[in-house]
């Protein structure tokens, strides 16, 4: 059942990933930046609005271990906003770092079942690839984007050499994975196809877009796949509208926050840069509940 709903959905994220490839191509970059600050708003932020119910679940509710993860949660959000504010450029870095590695996780979360560093660092090889890609495709862009944060950005040379290593080191530790049985040649071959495709994709669409498509095709809808599962069991049309009713509040306080952020931040010109914050400050709290999740599912 488990494995059907995900080769069913995989199905489904190459089909939406092709529609939305065309999509980028016939439509300008102002249309797509703004459906993808749509997707981003609603899917992206719903994916990690139950992360407080993930929690209490997975420690049987009990009040004393709620107020605890609850603290603990708040305390990796305040830390971020924080760290943005003094330090924006070491922010980016180590949101990509966090981000990277999530997206691994979930990526290969149904394909290596083993937890160890080396399968911590594979996860987080394959989600640097996927950030070398969307810079390199998207240099201009970047810039300005990271221009509007920081006042610098990276470099041109930095990005290609990033994307360089990273590709590297992930066939490298594939092969290493196949010759341990942990992962199928049949798998690899499929994997460098996907990359290949949305190397193709993140080439013809625009930073921002290409990111959505990553983001919530790619990463979120199947996060919340493995959310529902977890809390309810199944996944049906009943359990993943419990799903949205129970992140409803927290969907609309992070939705007004964004815009809150947008409008009484002056130096933060761009909606983009807005998002960013936003995502920085939920990602490694979120992260930490994922990982819980998939070690005690």
């Amino acid at each position: 059942m488990r494995d059907e709903i995900f080769t069913h959905y995989q199905n489904f994220m190459i089909f939406f990933t092709f529609l939305l490839f065309w999509f980028g191509i016939q439509f300008g970059e102002i249309v797509e930046d703004s459906f993808a600050f749509f997707l981003v708003i609603t899917i992206g932020i719903l994916h990690g609005a139950n992360d407080l119910l993930i929690l209490s679940k997975r420690n049987f509710a009990s009040n004393k271990y709620v107020n605890k993860n609850l603290l603990i949660y708040l305390f990796m959000i305040g830390l971020c906003v924080l760290l943005f504010f003094l330090n924006s450029f070491l922010a980016i870095i180590i949101f990509i770092i966090i981000s990277a590695f999530h997206f691994g996780e979930e990526h290969f979360s149904e394909k290596i079942k083993q937890n160890s560093i080396k399968s911590y660092f594979y996860f987080f090889v394959y989600g640097l690839i996927v950030f070398a890609m969307l810079f390199y495709n998207s240099e201009i862009q970047l810039k300005e984007i990271m221009i509007d944060l920081v006042g610098v950005s990276f470099s041109p040379f930095l990005v290609k050499l990033i994307l360089l290593i990273s590709g590297l080191l992930f066939l490298l530790m594939s092969i290493y994975f196949y010759f341990k049985k942990q992962i199928s040649i049949k798998t690899i071959m499929k994997e460098l196809f996907y990359l290949m495709f949305l190397f193709l994709v993140f080439k013809t669409t625009s930073l921002i877009f290409g990111f959505a498509i990553y983001f919530i095709l790619w990463h979120s809808l199947p996060s919340i796949l493995h959310q529902v599962l977890f809390l309810s069991g199944e996944v049906n049309k009943q359990t993943i509208l419990k799903f949205i009713k129970k992140a409803l509040l927290f969907w609309v306080i992070s939705a007004v926050g964004i815009l809150l952020l947008y409008f009484l931040t002056p130096s933060l010109k761009l909606f983009s840069s807005s998002l960013f914050a936003v995502l920085f400050a939920v990602t490694a709290p979120h992260m930490w509940v994922m990982s819980s999740m998939k070690t005690n599912g």
